[in-house]
């Protein structure tokens, strides 16, 4: 079998400079186009230097010293858990890339819409590379709102474990740092009625669901749509506020309850002082 180390080459740079992009958006880092690049071309680089040396795939340590390698050139991360977050996405990017790819031609020969090609390599045909970025690409649009909200907007956002007379519940709070709302000198998160349901027995959701509100807590609050006057809320015995890599408690605090559903990916409003408070 003739092989044309040339085609490798630049069909394996190709594949590792599209997979250190993923790898970047699903974890939510950001690189130069020369440092994606050069990563994919170091790791292109030694793949074909060991196939010239060893004749052979390398196996799953190759592929975790080129991954790491063409991270550390792309990313330079500081943080072990940056690592981490690199690395898993830069193997979850990988299974999109070649497994994802294989399993679609596998049931469906659609590569034969490109014809056979010039096959270098049982592991590398050239066709992998075009459908693998058509694919990439629409399953990153499809999934954008997500990565939206979950990866790339992160820092909007905290999660809370919330408890109430014995129960919990968890969630996302919107970080709004136009919610100007204070209680006894503390500011005041504010949770939908449907999320902190779980937290009552089930006579008391029935009764919450049907308008009554005997036994909460209430400041004055007036908005457009709220004809009381006030905003309802319970006593929580503890909020934990989990931001980065730093969780706050929040003890006998009270968190308000807004009768309707937030949109988007998060269950609740945080204003920014309570992330500063102990």
């Amino acid at each position: 079998m003739e092989v044309y180390i040339d085609v490798i080459f630049l069909v394996t740079w190709g594949m590792d400079a599209l997979l250190l992009w993923m790898a970047g958006r699903l974890a939510g880092f950001s690189a130069k186009g020369w440092r994606l690049f050069l990563g994919g071309f170091l790791s292109a680089l030694c793949y074909c230097l060991w196939l010239c040396l060893f004749w052979e795939s390398g196996g799953f340590f190759l592929s975790a010293f080129l991954l790491t390698m063409g991270l550390f050139a792309a990313y330079h991360p500081k943080s072990g858990r940056n690592w981490l977050r690199l690395w898993g996405a830069g193997w979850a990017a990988s299974f999109l890339l070649g497994g994802g790819t294989e399993l679609l031609f596998t049931f469906t020969q659609s590569q034969r819409l490109f014809g056979q090609g010039l096959v270098v390599e049982r592991t590398a045909p050239w066709w992998i590379l075009p459908w693998s970025m058509g694919l990439s690409y629409l399953a990153l649009k499809k999934a954008e709102h997500w990565l939206t909200a979950n990866i790339q907007r992160r820092r909007e956002y905290c999660t809370f474990r919330l408890l109430y007379e014995g129960r919990g519940i968890e969630g996302r709070f919107l970080i709004d740092t136009g919610n100007g709302l204070r209680k006894e000198g503390r500011g005041v998160a504010v949770t939908a009625l449907s999320a902190v349901l779980p937290l009552f027995p089930k006579g008391e959701q029935v009764r919450l669901l049907s308008g009554r509100r005997e036994g909460l807590e209430w400041l004055p609050f007036t908005s457009l749509g709220n004809p009381e006057g006030r905003l309802w809320g319970i006593r929580a015995e503890k909020l934990l506020l989990s931001y980065g890599e730093k969780t706050i408690t929040h003890r006998d605090i009270f968190v308000g309850i807004s009768g309707e559903d937030f949109t988007g990916a998060y269950e609740g409003i945080v204003p920014p002082v309570l992330l500063e408070e102990e």
